[in-house]
């Protein structure tokens, strides 16, 4: 899993909850959404435990929505629903099983210049688009000028600049003078001189976090590796490889999982795509 989000989603009548799931995939893949759905039911359970399971008749667990991003240059309709992994499925059987879609973006589809939705949609996809094709931080401004554009009260604007720039970090590795610069060069004075600080307070203490959790992803991933050797002897280059790269923890959760249910390494290799 490469990204998780709860949030929550409000209409005329309602507030309801909600948990994002999105994985990013660079080829087709009929079986992503097992684990997306392996995702939720992790987090489900955890979310169960830490519930006061005295009142679990009142439990009432988040909507899942369900998110693949696709960059690849394969053609893949994203039509990506559970019961299209039972061919030829009775009609007698299929209310037995399960139905989910997943939202499906395919972000070859979407130009620059030509990008969906409002501002602050506008920024997200931007943001996903430049860090696939490597001009995140050259193109800073432009995605941060969506923010400017979006009409946000001073809190959401900074919220969102803040968590654009993070994502600019992990994958960019921008700088925070690059950073500054581009807050500075689209927000006009005394306010993205505040916004840049506050930005950097935060990439700071997202730092120190992320320092308490290094420890735990490597020791996941020794665990992971245990596993497959003693159930398959060898484990090839590639997979210990792809495991090293990895640093979602509750990803690798679900990774452990797969490890100890695949019956081939092949079947846990595909499960890494």
């Amino acid at each position: 899993m490469d990204a998780s989000l709860a949030t929550r989603l409000l209409d005329a009548n309602s507030m309801s909850e909600v948990t994002l799931f999105l994985e990013h995939k660079s080829k087709p893949s009929r079986t992503v959404i097992i684990q997306l759905l392996t995702e939720f039911a992790l987090s489900l359970s955890y979310r169960w435990l830490l519930s006061n399971r005295s009142e679990s008749e009142n439990f009432t667990p988040p909507i899942p929505l369900m998110i693949v991003v696709y960059n690849g240059n394969e053609d893949w309709d994203g039509e990506i629903r559970f019961q299209d992994l039972y061919p030829g499925l009775p009609e007698r059987l299929r209310e037995f099983v399960p139905q989910f879609r997943v939202i499906f973006i395919n972000l070859r589809r979407y130009k620059y210049g030509n990008l969906p939705g409002r501002p602050e949609t506008q920024a997200f996809v931007e943001s996903l688009l430049r860090a696939t094709d490597g001009t995140f931080i050259d193109h800073l401004p432009s995605v941060l000028q969506h923010v400017a554009d979006a009409g946000l009260n001073e809190h959401l604007r900074l919220d969102m600049t803040r968590t654009i720039s993070s994502y600019c970090t992990w994958s960019a590795h921008a700088t925070s003078e690059q950073i500054d610069r581009a807050i500075t060069t689209v927000f006009k004075g005394q306010e993205g001189i505040n916004m840049a600080e506050a930005v950097q307070k935060s990439i700071i203490q997202e730092g120190i976090e992320i320092g308490k959790v290094e420890g735990k992803i490597e020791e996941k991933i020794k665990d992971i590796l245990k596993l497959l050797h003693f159930r398959f002897n060898q484990v090839p280059g590639e997979i210990v490889d792809e495991l090293n790269s990895r640093t979602d923890l509750v990803a690798l959760d679900s990774l452990f999982a797969l490890a100890y249910q695949c019956d081939t390494l092949d079947e846990f290799a595909e499960g890494l795509k």
